[in-house]
Formats: C-alpha cells, sequence, structure tokens
C-alpha cells in the first residue's frame, strides 16, 4: 500500500478535487467561444437575410404599385371611351 500518511491523502484529494473544476471551466469556455462566434455569424446571417427580404417585398410592392397604376390608367381610357 502507499505510505502516504492519511491526512496528505485527503489534502491531496481536496486539491485535486479543486483543481478539476478550474479546468472544467476551462473547457467550457473553449467549448462557449466557438458558439459565441457561430452564434454571431448566425445572427449576420439573419440580419443579411431579413434585409434582402425587405428590399425584395420593397422592389415587389413597386412593381405591383405600377401595374396597379396602369391597370387603373387602362380602366379609366375605357370608361371614357364608353361615355362618349
Amino acid at each position: 500500500m502507499d505510505n502516504i500518511p492519511l491526512r496528505d491523502k485527503t489534502e491531496q484529494a481536496q486539491g485535486e478535487a479543486v483543481m478539476e473544476p478550474a479546468c472544467r471551466k476551462d473547457k467550457q469556455k473553449q467549448k462557449e467561444t466557438p458558439n459565441r462566434g457561430d452564434k454571431a455569424k448566425q445572427k449576420s446571417a439573419q440580419q443579411e437575410l431579413k434585409q434582402r427580404q425587405r428590399a425584395e417585398i420593397y422592389a415587389l410592392n413597386k412593381v405591383m404599385t405600377e401595374l396597379e397604376q396602369q391597370q387603373f390608367e387602362a380602366f379609366c381610357k375605357q370608361m371614357q371611351s364608353q361615355g362618349q
């Protein structure tokens, strides 16, 4: 068996227990760092997607407004020709 006194074994065990959570914290931080980068990338991608969708909506709205105006003008001409 070991020739280490019981008190020293207890201190060693306590010392190891104290070090273990610190190592775990470091590992957690290492794991969180890439996640933060991933989250930032996802957020940036979401913002770009929203901007692109917004631009597409505005473009579609412009096209639809122009079409509506053309149809209204054609309707007005048709009504004028029927009235004469």
